[in-house]
């Protein structure tokens, strides 16, 4: 197997494995929404990243894990790495790989796409969040934020 299908096995089966907390945390809560099934839809979407794995859809798949792994990363959900762990074989830290990111957005100087806007700006919002504020880091990402919003609306 090359270096390119051993990647999509891993992100299918990281995402699968993610999909699977997602339907116990759900299925494990109370709550109900009404007229929408939220673990239908996820084993729904289970059934369609197993299509794109067959179908050789690397980046498909890297951006519904991106999508699906923003709530615990967003909240801090240690458990969730180690349930992949469990399930998979692999280590997958979703913080250090969002980490990694904003810091090469940094480096770059600029935001090129909406998903960085996003993280950056999920990345103020944890730094807005914590004891003892990094002000330094905060002012470079708004300013971030800031450019990238000024050239979407020229």
């Amino acid at each position: 197997m090359d270096e390119n299908q051993n990647e999509l096995k891993k992100t299918r089966d990281i995402l699968m494995a993610t999909l699977d907390y997602t339907i116990e945390l759900y299925d494990k809560s109370e709550q109900k929404l009404e007229g929408f099934n939220p673990i239908a839809n996820l084993k729904d979407l289970k059934k369609q990243a197993e299509e794109h794995y067959q179908k050789g859809r690397l980046t498909k798949l890297k951006q519904w894990l991106r999508d699906m792994t923003e709530m615990p990363r967003e909240v801090g959900d240690l458990t969730f790495t180690i349930f992949i762990k469990k399930k998979t074989g692999y280590d997958y830290d979703i913080f250090s790989a969002f980490n990694r990111n904003i810091e090469k957005i940094i480096e770059k100087g600029k935001i090129t796409t909406g998903n960085q806007f996003r993280d950056v700006n999920s990345m103020v919002d944890f730094l807005c969040q914590t004891d003892p504020l990094d002000k330094k880091k905060i002012e470079v990402l708004n300013k971030l934020l800031l450019d990238f919003e000024k050239r979407l609306s020229n």
